[in-house]
């Protein structure tokens, strides 16, 4: 064999194993294909490589229009607007309407015009809600309470309400009536008449915000009479129903319990909490 084809062949040896004429690795690249020795080793390593998450889409997170709440009291719901707090109704879209002397099922109390009642309420308010909070049945007598109970809970079903959120009243009070009556019986009867009716399986929507227990230990949020409510007991009452809608929501507290401590992301019954130590802290204007 002559000199040049034997240079020759030498080169192309060194070129089909890849290595330089100094010994360094060189990519090979061209139109070759690789060996099916080749082929069988990436596979192997490609199969035994870890799984990569990748992301075809951006992931989009839907977020659930506040609810629509209407609120409906009587002079103990109506503190919050006399005193300038409804600000402290936070998380919700609302309709306020609180009236003085407001009953629920029968003909209000009070010199004519008479305001109208909790079910009239209900039934003049615009659109539909989620939910409707009652404040109100203070001056209503304890033998009209189970019947107007029905008349309203009906009434806040006909505007699609899912859940009616209903605060106990106030007991062991010496408020008087204005038909000059002490109305603690009266109180006390309704009461009873929430438990009994929302533990009778037929009112499953209706979720009974324990007002009276949560404030009892409170000594500035109540005036005299026990039942209506001073400037810190309007901002009270406001943060309380908005803690309970956020409960039976699933949804984060609208505030800290306690001024720049955390917010649950999901809020606790505001009843088994127990009542905001420091209201003031949390609304200081």
């Amino acid at each position: 064999m002559s000199s040049p084809t034997m240079a020759a062949l030498i080169a192309a040896m060194l070129l089909a194993s890849g290595c330089a004429g100094d010994g360094t690795s060189q990519s090979v690249t061209g139109n070759r294909p690789p060996s099916s020795a080749a082929i069988a080793a990436s596979q192997t390593e490609i199969s035994s490589a870890p799984a990569v998450a990748t992301e075809s889409t951006e992931s989009t997170v839907i977020q659930q229009p506040p609810a629509r709440v209407l609120l409906v009291g009587d002079s103990t719901l109506l503190a919050v607007e006399r005193y300038r707090v409804l600000s402290a109704f936070r998380g919700f879209d609302y309709i306020y309407s609180a009236e003085s002397c407001r009953t629920l099922g029968v003909p209000s109390c009070g010199d004519p015009p008479l305001p109208p009642n909790a079910l009239q309420a209900i039934l003049a308010a615009d659109g539909t809600f989620d939910i409707v909070v009652v404040m109100a049945g203070y001056d209503e007598w304890w033998t009209s309470f189970p019947n107007s109970f029905d008349l309203v809970v009906d009434a806040s079903r006909s505007k699609g309400a899912e859940r009616i959120i209903w605060l106990t009243y106030r007991e062991g009070v010496g408020y008087v009536g204005p038909d000059g009556a002490t109305a603690n019986e009266a109180f006390v009867r309704n009461n009873q008449t929430l438990r009994d009716k929302t533990s009778s399986g037929q009112f499953p929507d209706v979720v009974l915000a324990d007002w009276y227990s949560y404030s009892a230990p409170t000594t500035k949020w109540l005036s005299e009479d026990g039942i209506h409510l001073t400037k810190v007991g309007a901002r009270a009452v406001a943060d309380y129903i908005s803690r309970m809608i956020a409960f039976v929501q699933g949804l984060p507290c609208p505030m800290p319990w306690v001024a720049g401590g955390p917010i649950d992301q999901v809020c606790q019954n505001p009843d088994l909490h127990g009542p905001v130590a420091d209201i003031k802290s949390l609304y200081p204007s």
